[in-house]
């Protein structure tokens, strides 16, 4: 491969493809990491369930009453 014409710019290609791999690999384990906090908090702490209720899906409790106003 290095010795053909076109082998020198292949392997530089091919190192640059291998660091752009090796950086979303990074960047999809810090993601990771995030969402496994996130379960574990999810899982430990019935306010961040409450809150991710309320917060995400728009969730209230029966006792109370929501007040829309127009913008």
């Amino acid at each position: 491969m290095i010795f053909s014409r076109e082998g020198m710019p292949r392997l530089e290609a091919v190192e640059q493809e291998l660091l752009t791999v090796e950086r979303e690999n990074a960047e999809l384990e810090r993601e990771i990491e995030l969402l496994r906090a996130r379960v574990t908090r999810l899982r430990d702490d019935p306010a961040a369930v409450e809150r991710l209720a309320r917060d995400e899906l728009g969730l209230i409790r029966q006792s109370e009453v929501v007040f829309q106003f127009p913008e």
